[in-house]
C-alpha cells in the first residue's frame, strides 16, 4: 500500500512538473511586446493583435507626434526606464539607436530581451526595417502586405517622374528649415521629378534658411507638413508669414510623420504627393 502511495505521489508530482515546464517554455513567437521608442509602436501596431502590446512609449498618446494617439489610451504606457519594464515580463522589448541608453544598457545587464531595430537612412532601407521586426514578432505576412502598401505610391511617383518636367520645389518645415541632400524628403522629391532647391544650394540634411533667401529663389512649389495637432505652435508661424502668402509658389500639404516614422507614413505621404503633383 505504502508502496502503491509513493508510486502515485512521484506520477502527480511528474504530471505537475511537466504541466509546469510547458508553462514556463517560451514561445517562439512573443506574445507580451514592449516597446520604448515611437517609430516602433507605430509598426508594431499595423503588424500585431493589440493584445500582443502590453506596454508603449508615452509619446505614441500624444496626438502632436504620433498618428495613433486616439487607439492607444487603453494601453499601459512607458518612459523607457528600466524599472517600470522589468515587472512587465515582456517576451521582447524594442529599442531604436538613441533610445534611452542607460536604460537600455541597465536592461541587458539585468538579462531583459532587448532588441535594438534599425533606423533606416533612405528609403531603400524602409523594407529592411520592417523585414527585421516583423520576423522578430512573427508576422512576416504581414510585412509583406505593408511592404507592397509603400511600394505602390513610390512606383506611381516615378511614373510620373517620366511623364512630366522637373520643377522647383523646397520642403519647408517648422523655424523656417528646408530639408536639403542626404534626407528621405530628398529622395522622395527626386523620385517625384523635382528639383530640390535646398539641395542645389549645397544644404544638406535640415537647415533654417532665411525667407527672404527662400523667397529669392522662386520656387514653383513649396512642400509643407501638416502637424498632428491643431494647437498653436510659434514654430509654425513661419508657414504663415506674409511674404508667402503673397507669392506664385504653389503649396502642397503633406501627412505628418514622416520624420517621425518614415516606415509608417511613408506610403501615405508618396501617395498624396503623387496626387497633389499629377
Amino acid at each position: 500500500m505504502r508502496a502503491w502511495f509513493m508510486v502515485r505521489s512521484m506520477c502527480v508530482c511528474c504530471i505537475l512538473l511537466m504541466s509546469w515546464a510547458h508553462a514556463e517554455m517560451p514561445s517562439s513567437v512573443p506574445q507580451r511586446i514592449v516597446s520604448i521608442n515611437l517609430c516602433v509602436d507605430q509598426l508594431l501596431w499595423q503588424l500585431v493583435p493589440q493584445e500582443r502590446l502590453i506596454s508603449i512609449s508615452y509619446l505614441s498618446a500624444e496626438p502632436l507626434w504620433s498618428p495613433i494617439a486616439p487607439h492607444v489610451q487603453a494601453i499601459h504606457l512607458n518612459h523607457g526606464l528600466a524599472e517600470e519594464i522589468m515587472p512587465l515580463n515582456a517576451d521582447i522589448i524594442f529599442a531604436m539607436p538613441f533610445d534611452s541608453p542607460a536604460s537600455v544598457q541597465l536592461l541587458k545587464r539585468l538579462g531583459a530581451p532587448v532588441e535594438m531595430v534599425i533606423l533606416p537612412n533612405s528609403l531603400a532601407e524602409i523594407p529592411q526595417q520592417i523585414i527585421q521586426l516583423a520576423g522578430l514578432v512573427g508576422e512576416e505576412t504581414k510585412a509583406k502586405v505593408l511592404i507592397e502598401k509603400i511600394n505602390q505610391p513610390l512606383q506611381a511617383l516615378d511614373v510620373l517622374k517620366q511623364s512630366t518636367l522637373a520643377r522647383t520645389a523646397f520642403w519647408y518645415s517648422s523655424n523656417g528649415v528646408v530639408i536639403g541632400g542626404g534626407t528621405l524628403e530628398h529622395e522622395l522629391m527626386i523620385r517625384a521629378g523635382l528639383r530640390n532647391l535646398a539641395a542645389e544650394q549645397g544644404i544638406d540634411g535640415f537647415t533654417p534658411l532665411d525667407i527672404e533667401l527662400l523667397i529669392a529663389a522662386k520656387p514653383e512649389l513649396l512642400i509643407i507638413e501638416e502637424s498632428n495637432s491643431e494647437a498653436f505652435s510659434l514654430a509654425r508661424e513661419y508657414l504663415a508669414h506674409p511674404a508667402l502668402a503673397h507669392q506664385k509658389m504653389r503649396i502642397i500639404r503633406l501627412p505628418a510623420g514622416l520624420s517621425g516614422c518614415a516606415a509608417a507614413t511613408v506610403g501615405e505621404v508618396a501617395d498624396v504627393l503623387q496626387r497633389e503633383l499629377q
